[in-house]
């Protein structure tokens, strides 16, 4: 397991303009038999609103689980770029909403040594009218160890 500082990325088109976000953090990255897992917790650089999220990249299947928490309850994506996956997001009136989702890319670079990056890209549909269509792009580095 090592510690790593996040430098998160996210654009989200939608259709009335462009939202791009800045956060940074720090985060633990485990190597898995399926994969790696990135926990992380993260500010907003533009208001200091936080962020705490998961990600699972699966090697064998090429796709990633992403978990967000938030104090509304937080939601999951399945992003499988082989075929359009399905979330539900808790709404405020105690309600959710389902989304289809459908994957752009997975991909990811994970060296021993140096940076790191993860990029997500989706959209997520009401029906089959785009709601948002996101770009996440994570840079991890790995935090030196004192020998």
């Amino acid at each position: 397991m090592d510690k790593v500082q996040v430098l998160a990325r996210s654009r989200s088109d939608f259709a009335g303009g462009v939202d791009e976000l800045t956060f940074r953090g720090t985060g633990m990255l485990d190597k898995t038999e399926y994969g790696y897992q990135l926990r992380y917790t993260a500010q907003n650089e533009a208001d200091g609103s936080g962020v705490a999220s998961e990600i699972r990249l699966e090697t064998a299947q090429r796709r990633a689980v992403v978990i967000s928490e938030s104090k509304d309850g937080g939601y999951g994506l399945l992003l499988d770029p082989r075929r359009t996956t399905v979330t539900q997001i808790a709404g405020g009136d105690g309600g959710a909403l389902t989304l289809h989702v459908e994957t752009k890319e997975v991909s990811w670079h994970l060296p021993r040594r140096g940076e790191g990056h993860i990029t997500l890209a989706y959209t997520l549909l009401l029906g089959t009218q785009a709601l948002s269509a996101l770009r996440l792009e994570l840079t991890l580095t790995k935090e030196e160890r004192d020998v």
